[in-house]
């Protein structure tokens, strides 16, 4: 289901990632990190949770399809 590729990072993404470690290690305002990692945090759980919603409404799609072809009634909820 997953391939491999998709786990590693392009090259324009590796390097924002090294410019983004970059600023984080030289950073020495403690409050302007806190702010960045609660913003950090909270995109990667909308995101997360958006993933999840794409997903479901991917499989309830592909089921519904798969039961039609084979003449199953489905209940809407």
């Amino acid at each position: 289901m997953l391939e491999p590729d998709f786990f590693k990072l392009t090259l324009e993404k590796e390097l924002r990632m090294k410019v983004i470690e970059k600023e984080v290690q030289e950073c020495n305002d403690i409050e302007v990190l806190k702010t960045n990692l609660v913003t950090c945090a909270e995109s990667l759980m909308r995101f997360q949770h958006l993933a999840s919603k794409l997903v479901e409404q991917q499989l309830q799609n592909d089921m519904n399809n798969f039961f039609s072809t084979i003449d199953i009634e489905i209940a809407e909820r």
